[in-house]
């Protein structure tokens, strides 16, 4: 499959395109990520593009008020998450459209054990 990339939740009301090559995917082990099964594919927010028409996205916050895990509020499948350094976005590389995550190389990390579980006291 050649890029870009077509995205899309489950019940296809949103669909994202990213003009990215796909490296570095990574699957996390912290309390948000484990239940979620969100595949990390960090890439520059610009690279992004909407291929809906303007739909609302839901936001679950729990760390930082800068963070956001955004996710199609019809059919709940997370998309995006922001907040990261460098106008970077982590795409959910499980939401590409025409890909077998089979196929691709995927790192682990130990978020359980590096990151905290929510808001410092």
């Amino acid at each position: 499959m050649e890029r870009p990339y077509r995205l899309s939740c489950h019940c296809g009301d949103i669909c994202l395109e990213v003009d990215e090559e796909i490296s570095e995917l990574i699957e996390c082990n912290c309390s948000a990520c484990r239940r979620s099964g969100f595949l990390h594919w960090k890439v520059p927010a610009n690279k992004i593009t909407l291929l809906s028409e303007r739909r609302r996205m839901s936001t679950y916050v729990w760390r930082c008020v800068t963070e956001g895990h955004h996710f199609c509020p019809t059919c709940g499948v997370a998309l995006m998450r922001t907040g990261y350094p460098g106008e970077r976005v982590s795409i959910n590389a499980r939401c590409i459209e025409g890909i077998d995550i089979f196929d691709l190389q995927i790192e682990r990390y130990d978020g359980r054990s590096d990151m905290h579980p929510g808001p410092l006291p």
